[in-house]
């Protein structure tokens, strides 16, 4: 990464930064492993080019900006098109850097769990969105406890949850 002068971001694995435009002008190596693009590539991109929910990226971006941090659930894109959901926090520092830590989800029941859980229905779309994405990452995945029935009907019916939810929200 080039030099960024900012501790709270030194022990961190996933690191983006980006310029008010939303282009990528730095992140680390994990970054590029975890979605499948070189540096170079990555360096090429924005943030709605790496976003699985393009549409969502003008008005979430801008309103980061304007609070100056933002935390919550989101879903990327790899290179191959899957969904990586995942936790982040951004941050826009003093001097204007724009950065943000990503913390991958590994198992698709914590923000299945975290939309059922959710009251308000301006964020349970998004958070339903993403546990939506969790479960067809762990599907991808090549993970062996897929394999079992019971872990293949548990998402079955949180897919089926989920898209009560969903319903529920259009009535």
């Amino acid at each position: 990464m080039l030099s960024h002068a900012h501790p709270e971001l030194t022990s961190a694995e996933y690191v983006v930064f980006a310029d008010s435009s939303r282009r990528y002008v730095d992140c680390s190596d994990a970054v590029c492993g975890l979605l499948g693009y070189t540096h170079e590539e990555f360096l090429r991109m924005t943030v709605d080019d790496a976003s699985y929910k393009v549409e969502e990226v003008p008005e979430l971006f801008g309103q980061y900006l304007k609070d100056g941090a933002m935390e919550g659930e989101y879903v990327l894109r790899r290179k191959d098109g899957t969904p990586v959901p995942m936790h982040f926090k951004a941050v826009v520092f003093s001097d204007g850097c724009n950065a943000a830590v990503w913390l991958p989800m590994k198992d698709w029941r914590e923000p299945y769990l975290s939309a059922l859980l959710e009251m308000d229905a301006g964020k349970l779309k998004r958070k339903v969105d993403v546990a939506l994405a969790a479960i067809e990452s762990a599907r991808a995945s090549q993970d062996q406890t897929l394999s079992r029935p019971s872990e293949k009907q548990a998402m079955n019916d949180a897919v089926s949850a989920l898209n009560s939810l969903l319903r529920t929200l259009k009535a």
